[in-house]
Formats: structure tokens, C-alpha cells, sequence
């Protein structure tokens, strides 16, 4: 068995760590930095490019350099969120057989799981030349808001790249670990995490090595990629009023000034004014190279960009009173993620807690080094066997009813792990089987919320309607991943339970086989209900075979939680603080 290792996945970069001698130690690559770009490119020899060339050749050919891809892991290409993400990537994207998003590159079509697996490969190979050993096992992390299919994803990407997942754990979470170490503390936190492609906040007690999540939230589209957007976009309309040319349209200058304004983001926050520079960014009506020169300060950056931070205080607003804590009750908050360094951002966080953000972790390294500490408590009997984690589902999941509206299952911010059971029934005389739709998300609504997977149940006895009930458990492990299984009340049989592949009818017209660029909008449909709500089995939807699992065991029995646990999963005295696994709805 090699070595395991954490890594942080991150939406514009990555980094990784490992335990050496009880210390943990960040990976450093050939050319001295401590992370790598989240960016997969094919260059003209058909060469696959991982990490800082890659992000290179993004000048060279955009339409072959795909970046941002965490934005799209783990998404079903008829999804809502699709419909706004389509317009904004350069690289081409495809719909699969099973609605799966995937992505043309120099007409190669890749999944996401493939584009993160190859990240993850490259951060794999790092760390063997740095530890000089196999690295085989690995603790990967995961934006708190991430849905069970996007966590799914992720684990599948990890063994693609030779990894076996030991766990997929919450950035959030995996900072506190960094910030606990080697301390003995009592406190309440709050993890503000801005980093690349997303926001997360969460709200931690850390009590004697237990760390307690209370509430989390995010938010998924929002991170240091949409700041760099508005200040690209500002630089594109500055050099329309100096010169009158229209860059927009061309992928390359947009590639390049793309990339010299993050640079310019990041100088901000030490500077107060800067310039975006580049030679040669276009050849105008006239035959003559332009360069593009534009100054720009800080009070411009923030003027560009403080809706973006006031959104994030939104969500800490809400995370808090989900919490049931005050300000006064939190003795730090943490700032994790690259974006989280600008000045704005800290400023507007101060007026939020009450209180200046601890810099007592490192904003690039900390979940890396977290997920490290993981790792090597997963993968060692040596690990810090003392303590205890406590985590939460972050967003509700729950079944439709039969007007569209989402019953609940498992509610927002519940401990981890839990199990519930609900019992449906056959609507119609010999009826074979029933069909039971999943969501996940905040809204009432179905149809605004993300659909898991669509279960069938089969091979049920034929008998008058309502005579055959089936009670079906709904198990989230640790990772808030969900696993379902199902049983014959009355003969205490097992349920053969699927997931329905295909596109749904009600959607739009089906294209099975090849991989389809039109979008396929779905509906919400009546699912088998509850004992005295049965409702006719809808249509199948289509969804990834990876993204939910079954468990072949059923019984009154809590199903045991497949991760190894020396760093202590178990509720213990702080679950029965906050209630235990109900069986019912």
C-alpha cells in the first residue's frame, strides 16, 4: 500500500500535502510553486497538457484549453445552471447519451470526471517525485455546497487518476483541521472561504479535537473567476473608448486580457493602482499593431466587484442564524481561498463579525493541508485517533409530492451520517413496479432544485392496488453521499432497485447514442408516494450510473458507514446533543 496524500481541487488552482513525521508538508512542483492550474489543454501535436502549460497555450488556441471545469462537474447538461454556464466557457460543450455534460476538445470529447482526473494525475505524479514513493490513496476536497452527484463525480475522477478515495471532505471542514492542529482549543468559527469558483461558509465548534460543523452554505458560482470577469470586461470597454476596436470577439485577446487581469486583481490587493498590459493584442483596419495599456486602481476593482462580496455577506448573514449564533459567539473567522486576500473582502467581513479575520492559516494551503491530515489519519493506525469530526448535509434532499413540491427527507445542515425509511405503495392492480424521483437543494419546488437520480423498484408482487408496500432506507454516510435500499414489507424480500437510464419523454426529444448539443428541459413528475399519497410510476429521467449507490443489506439496523474512521466519525456525545436518526419522513 503507497502513501496517501490530501488535495484541494480547486476551480482555477490546485494543492496538495502530505504527513511526514506528523508534519504536514505542502507538494512544491519542478518549478517551485506550491500549486498547479486547474487547466487541461491539446496542443496542435495532440499533445494533453496539465497545469501551467496548459494554462499557456489558453492564449494560444482557447477553444482547446478548458479551465473552470469544477464549475461543471457533476451537472446534468439540461440543467438550469447549464442553461446560464453554456454561454460563458469557451470550449465547446456536448450533451451525452445519459445527459451528462461533456466537453469537445481538437475534437476529442472528454467527461468531466476525465478533464479532473487528469488534473488530479499530474498532482498524483508531483507527489511521488516529492515523497519519492507511491502515492496510491488519497482525501480529496469538495466545496461544502457540492450535491451528492458532484461529490460522486469526484470520486469517480479520483479513481480514474489511480486513486483510491479514502474520503471526499467538505474544504471548509478540511481548513478547521489545519487551523486545530497542534492546538487544544474552545472555540466557535467561521470559515469564510472565497477561492477560485465558489464561496463556502461555515460555522464550526472545535471543543477538546471535536470538530462540530453547526450550519454551512455557499454558493457555487461565485469565486475569484467572476471578479477577473468584471475586470476583463472593464478593460474590454476601456480599449473600445480609447481605440474604438471591439475585442470581445476575439477568443485570443479575450484569453490574453483575461489573464493579464486576474494578474492585475491580485497586484491590487498590495498596490493601489496598476496597469493591464499587453503588446500586440490585436492588428487594427489599418494594418497596425495596438497594444492595450489601461490603468486602473483599486477603488475601480471594488466599485467593479463589491456587489460580488456583498453576496457572499448575504450568505453569511443566513449561515449564522442557521446556526442560531451571534456575532459576539464567534472568537474567530478564518479566511480561506486566494480571493479572500483582498482587501474589500476583509474589510466587509470586519464589519460583518464584529472582529479583524484571523490570517492564522494559510489562504492557498490550508484545506490541503486539512485534507492531509485526513489522509494520513484514514490511512495510518499513527493518526490522531483523538479526534472527532462532525459534519452536515448541506442542502436539503427530499422526493416529489404529487403537486411538484419537494417532501423532505433530510433536512439542511443535519449531522452526518443518518438514515431514514418511507414506505411506498402500488397505485394500480399489479403493478410491477415503482418509480421514485430524488432531489436536492433549498427550494420548495422540485422542478428549481437538482434531481439526483430516478430509482425504480421492481419485480413486485402482482396483487390490488395499495396491498404491496415496499419500505425503502435512505442512508447519507459521512460524505453526504446517499445510498438507498428496499424491502417487501410483507415478505421481507428484497426490492430490486435500478437507476433509470434514457431521457425522460416529458422532456425534450430524446437522442440516444451520440452525444447531443441541444438542451433537454425536464419536468417534474408524480413519484410513488408515501402509504396513502401512491400516485402512477412517471417516466424515466435520464442520470450517470455513479451518481447514486445502492446497498445490498436491509435491516432494522442502522447500514453501517463504509469509510474507515480513525479520525472519529462517530456522533457520540455531541450527536445525542442534536438528536439521532429518525426512521420516519
Amino acid at each position: 500500500m503507497g502513501r496517501a496524500i490530501g488535495i484541494d481541487l480547486g476551480t482555477t488552482n490546485s494543492c496538495a500535502a502530505y504527513v511526514e513525521n506528523g508534519t504536514p508538508q505542502v507538494i512544491t512542483y519542478r518549478d517551485g510553486s506550491r500549486t498547479i492550474p486547474s487547466v487541461f489543454a491539446i496542443d496542435k501535436q495532440g499533445n494533453r497538457l496539465v497545469g501551467t502549460d496548459a494554462k499557456k497555450h489558453a492564449e494560444v488556441d482557447p477553444n482547446a484549453t478548458v479551465q473552470a471545469s469544477k464549475r461543471l462537474i457533476g451537472r446534468q447538461f439540461g440543467s438550469n445552471v447549464m442553461e446560464k454556464m453554456k454561454q460563458v466557457f469557451t470550449y465547446e460543450l456536448m450533451e451525452g447519451e445519459s445527459s451528462e455534460v461533456l466537453i469537445k476538445v481538437s475534437d476529442q470529447v472528454f467527461t468531466l470526471e476525465q478533464i479532473s482526473a487528469a488534473i488530479l494525475r499530474r498532482i498524483k505524479e508531483a507527489a511521488e517525485e516529492a515523497i519519492d514513493e507511491e502515492v496510491d490513496q488519497a482525501v480529496i476536497t469538495v466545496p461544502a455546497y457540492f450535491n451528492d452527484r458532484q461529490r460522486q463525480a469526484v470520486r469517480s475522477a479520483g479513481k480514474l487518476a489511480g486513486l483510491k478515495v479514502l474520503r471526499v471532505l467538505n474544504e471548509p471542514t478540511a481548513a478547521a483541521l489545519a487551523y486545530g492542529l497542534g492546538r487544544t482549543l474552545n472555540q466557535r468559527v467561521a470559515i469564510y472561504d472565497l477561492g477560485g469558483g465558489t464561496f463556502d461558509i461555515s460555522i464550526i465548534d472545535i471543543k477538546d479535537k471535536i470538530f462540530e460543523v453547526i450550519a454551512t452554505g455557499g454558493d457555487t458560482f461565485l469565486g475569484g473567476v467572476d471578479f477577473d470577469d468584471r475586470m476583463m470586461q472593464w478593460v474590454l470597454q476601456k480599449f473600445v473608448d480609447d481605440t474604438g476596436i471591439d475585442l470581445s470577439y476575439d477568443r485570443r485577446a479575450v484569453a490574453r486580457i483575461r489573464d493579464a487581469s486576474e494578474q492585475a486583481k491580485i497586484r491590487l490587493s498590495s498596490e493601489m493602482m496598476t496597469r493591464v498590459q499587453l503588446q500586440d493584442v490585436c492588428v487594427d483596419d489599418d494594418g497596425n499593431h495596438r497594444d492595450l495599456d489601461v490603468e486602473v486602481g483599486r477603488d475601480q476593482l471594488e466599485r467593479l466587484t463589491e456587489d460580488l462580496v456583498d453576496r457572499s455577506m448575504v450568505t453569511c448573514e443566513r449561515i449564522l442564524g442557521e446556526a442560531g449564533s451571534s456575532r459576539e459567539q464567534l472568537d474567530e473567522v478564518l479566511l480561506v481561498g486566494g480571493q479572500s486576500r483582498m482587501p474589500m473582502v476583509r474589510r466587509k467581513l470586519e464589519q460583518f463579525a464584529g472582529k479583524p479575520p484571523s490570517h492564522k492559516v494559510h489562504p492557498d494551503e490550508a484545506v490541503a493541508i486539512g485534507a492531509a491530515i485526513m489522509a494520513h489519519s484514514l490511512s495510518s493506525k499513527a493518526g490522531p485517533q483523538d479526534m472527532t469530526l462532525l459534519d452536515v448535509l448541506p442542502m436539503a434532499i427530499g422526493i416529489s409530492k404529487t403537486d411538484g413540491s419537494m417532501h423532505v427527507l433530510f433536512a439542511k445542515n443535519q449531522p452526518l451520517p443518518d438514515y431514514k425509511t418511507r414506505t411506498l405503495m402500488t397505485s394500480k392492480d399489479n403493478q410491477r413496479s415503482i418509480m421514485l424521483r430524488i432531489y436536492q437543494g433549498e427550494s420548495k419546488q422540485v422542478a428549481e432544485n437538482e434531481l439526483l437520480g430516478t430509482f425504480v423498484f421492481s419485480g413486485l408482487r402482482e396483487a390490488v392496488k395499495g396491498s404491496v408496500k415496499i419500505e425503502v432506507t435512505f442512508h447519507i454516510d459521512s460524505e453526504g453521499i446517499l445510498n438507498l435500499t428496499a424491502r417487501d414489507i410483507d415478505t421481507g424480500q428484497l426490492v430490486e432497485s435500478r437507476l433509470k437510464l434514457g431521457k425522460d419523454p416529458e422532456s425534450a426529444a430524446s437522442a440516444a447514442g451520440a452525444a447531443k448539443k441541444k438542451v433537454a428541459k425536464r419536468k417534474p413528475g408524480q413519484e410513488g408516494e408515501a402509504e396513502g399519497e401512491g400516485a402512477p410510476p412517471p417516466a424515466p429521467l435520464a442520470m450517470p450510473t455513479s451518481s447514486l449507490t445502492m446497498k445490498p443489506s436491509l435491516g432494522g439496523h442502522r447500514p453501517d458507514d463504509d469509510m474507515p474512521a480513525p479520525l472519529d466519525d462517530r456522533r457520540g456525545a455531541a450527536a445525542q446533543r442534536r438528536g439521532t436518526p429518525s426512521t420516519g419522513a
